[in-house]
């Protein structure tokens, strides 16, 4: 279903997705599909945060993450400077960080990769 434009309650698509009080919710499918990775998910869901002014050290407080790890969660490169790994964000704690930065990407993100991992299987079976 289609939400149609609805300037009353600030709420609507277009090319730029869903919006409450011109606020980005949701991205065009071909956006989340520029991401290859979970981590790449999480920086752009970072990037894309309603409030330009929140920091990290905020996030960590408001979604109830450990302040010291947070700057690793939404880095895009997989290794720090001395070639560690960096940590991933807690599949437990995504609810509370897009409701923090004002995004579902996430979530978008594992529903994406989700359908193409129930779609390969299909084109598996259907070569097999």
């Amino acid at each position: 279903m289609r939400v149609a434009e609805q300037p009353e309650t600030g709420a609507g698509t277009g090319s730029q997705g869903f919006f409450i009080n011109g606020k980005g919710r949701f991205l065009p499918d071909a956006e989340i599909a520029t991401c290859s990775t979970y981590r790449d998910a999480c920086a752009l869901a970072w990037e894309r945060r309603t409030q330009a002014g929140l920091t990290l050290q905020a996030l960590a407080a408001l979604a109830d993450l450990y302040p010291s790890h947070v700057s690793d969660y939404f880095q895009r490169d997989a290794l720090n400077a001395k070639g560690n790994p960096r940590r991933s964000l807690p599949a437990e704690k995504i609810a509370d960080v897009e409701r923090v930065l004002g995004n579902r990407i996430l979530s978008q993100y594992l529903m994406h990769r989700g359908a193409l991992t129930i779609m390969e299987a299909v084109l598996a079976a259907r070569g097999a």
